[in-house]
């Protein structure tokens, strides 16, 4: 899979949860780095992708308490996505 920060395990509990929630993993895994790779160019989302993208961040964080860092599917723990952030502000200010 396209996703960092997660174990195999955790992984593969992920694509059995979308599964069970009606989505096949691969697709939303797809449709989520399509977004992230437009928000990367400075181009328009598209309203599908992004939808997915959401609905990876969700299902993540509920099963794990994980966030994603911006533009990246990187998953990592909200103390260490939230110091990101603040340094991306620092640097742009």
């Amino acid at each position: 899979m396209f996703i960092d920060g997660l174990s195999d395990w955790e992984k593969r509990r992920l694509a059995l949860v979308l599964k069970e929630q009606g989505n096949t993993a691969f697709m939303v895994i797809k449709h989520a780095k399509a977004a992230v790779l437009s928000a990367k160019r400075n181009r328009p989302v598209n309203t599908v992708d992004d939808k997915y993208l959401m609905l990876l961040d969700k299902t993540i964080e509920e099963l794990y308490g994980y966030q994603r860092l911006p533009n990246s599917l990187q998953y990592t723990s909200p103390e260490v996505v939230a110091a990101a952030i603040g340094e991306i502000n620092r640097r742009e200010n």
